[in-house]
């Protein structure tokens, strides 16, 4: 874990100070931000699959099985 100095660790100081700032994270974990909205999509489903097929898997992962639901 990083160090403070003094012998203090980054837990210790906001275990007595609180929550840090969104300025204290992105300064701790050297955080960028991103200013181009195309540099966050995702490569994650295959163009070939139809948005059904996706919707399913997506049902899937969430457990929303329909096959299981009462009438």
């Amino acid at each position: 874990m990083d160090e403070l100095g003094m012998g203090h660790s980054v837990a210790d100081k906001y275990a007595r100070s609180g929550h840090p700032s969104i300025q204290e994270l992105v300064a701790e974990q050297g955080t960028k931000f991103r200013t181009d909205p195309a540099e966050l999509l995702g490569d994650f489903w295959p163009e070939e699959e139809s948005i059904e097929d996706f919707l399913k898997a997506l049902h899937e992962w969430r457990g929303h099985d329909r096959s299981d639901r009462a009438a």
